[in-house]
């Protein structure tokens, strides 16, 4: 009982950090993009903004690496959270005055950002024993799908009247929420893991992965998987209502409300059968989701596409929450910050390539015949590596 009182509460501050913490980042991102494009016309400029939470995780990995494992999650969570609050404080209050703050604003909390998106997985291992990882990944990670939404329904419910000062009053709120729920997360009873430097990057990767090799079809999965069908939602969230379908951009909302809800319901129903220790196998929740992504990328009308585009998120859910659970279980908690740096870092810079080579696709080639190279690229991807791991296993015997 005491287990399970502990698994709810914990559960709770970090779902609260989360949704707290990706709201207000998220209303920043979308805010300041807007606002610098509104006031310098600059397309470059106001992209850097909403490029940066994907890009910075990339670039700064090691140093993330390093943050991540020379600080416990709770003070890595609340410390950013705060620093998060000092610098929307500091940009809202002079983005009036100096327009060019948006953009060193946004990179910061982009930076902030990308170390708190490691420090949550982090927590989950940290928290939680491997029996509940399953459970509590969903649990926690639902926020995210939540706030996103939240932070759009923000700048409508605002519309004009969204200013520097609302946005600055909005995210302090927010920040100082997430810092305060991580804050009250209990204070770690382990040896610090502050004992010893961390080694580079790429030695104490090649290390683990050569001392796990399951570990290493693991993360190798998840990236692939990540990359080519997240990538495909970013590439298709505008093109298929604005381009394929011919629709307004009222219908582009809608296919974000539509991608939101099937995340959260596919997020739920994970909980649900994790905690009757029933979890669907990845692989045919990826054929499933790529046939509805190929279905909805054909676009014969909005029902049907839209319809479709709702079950590809759907057990796209599925299968990333099985993959990310898998990943965070079998690596060693001591190896944790490595593995989620990494992590995050391989599947950003997936979807940066992917969404480039996908853009190329479509233009060429059309919508549908892209969601068909991506399923087809993935399912050889990964024949390929689980060959490639199964004759590495046997040389090692």
């Amino acid at each position: 009982m005491e287990e399970f009182t502990a698994f709810r509460r914990h559960s709770a501050l970090l779902w609260g950090v989360n949704l707290c913490a990706i709201s207000a980042s998220t209303l920043s991102y979308i805010y300041l993009s807007y606002y610098i494009y509104a006031h310098t016309a600059s397309l470059i400029l106001s992209q850097v903004v909403l490029f940066a939470p994907m890009v910075l995780p990339v670039i700064l990995v090691a140093p993330i690496y390093r943050l991540a494992d020379y600080l416990a999650p709770r003070t890595l969570l609340w410390s950013a959270n705060l620093l998060s609050l000092v610098c929307a404080a500091v940009t809202y209050k002079n983005l009036p005055h100096h327009v060019e703050v948006a953009v060193l604003g946004a990179l910061v909390i982009g930076t902030l950002d990308a170390l708190q998106r490691v420090g949550r997985i982090v927590a989950i291992k940290w928290y939680f024993p491997g029996a509940q990882i399953a459970n509590s990944v969903p649990l926690t990670l639902t926020a995210q799908f939540i706030a996103g939404g939240l932070a759009g329904l923000s700048l409508v419910l605002f519309k004009a009247s969204m200013t520097p000062g609302l946005a600055l009053l909005i995210t302090v709120s927010l920040f100082s929420i997430a810092a305060l729920a991580a804050y009250l997360l209990p204070a770690s009873t382990k040896p610090p893991i502050t004992a010893q430097v961390a080694p580079r990057l790429l030695k104490a990767l090649g290390s683990l992965l050569q001392e796990h090799p399951a570990l290493r079809l693991s993360l190798w999965q998840f990236i692939i998987f990540v990359s080519l069908f997240q990538g495909f939602f970013n590439v298709s969230r505008v093109l298929l209502p604005a381009h394929v379908l011919g629709l307004g951009e009222v219908y582009v909302g809608l296919l974000q409300a539509v991608n939101s809800v099937a995340a959260l319901v596919g997020a739920v129903l994970f909980y649900r059968l994790s905690k009757c220790n029933l979890r669907p196998p990845p692989t045919p929740m990826a054929l499933v989701s790529g046939l509805f992504m190929m279905f909805a990328a054909f676009g014969n009308d909005i029902h049907s596409s839209y319809i479709a585009y709702f079950f590809y998120i759907f057990f796209f859910e599925l299968a990333f929450f099985k993959l990310q659970a898998d990943l965070v279980r079998s690596t060693p908690t001591r190896a944790m910050p490595l593995m989620a740096s990494v992590q995050y870092a391989g599947v950003y810079l997936g979807m940066i390539i992917t969404i480039f080579v996908g853009s190329i696709l479509v233009r060429y080639a059309g919508l549908f015949s892209t969601s068909v190279i991506f399923v087809a690229f993935y399912f050889f991807a990964t024949n390929a590596l689980r060959k490639t791991v199964a004759i590495n296993g046997k040389k090692s015997i």
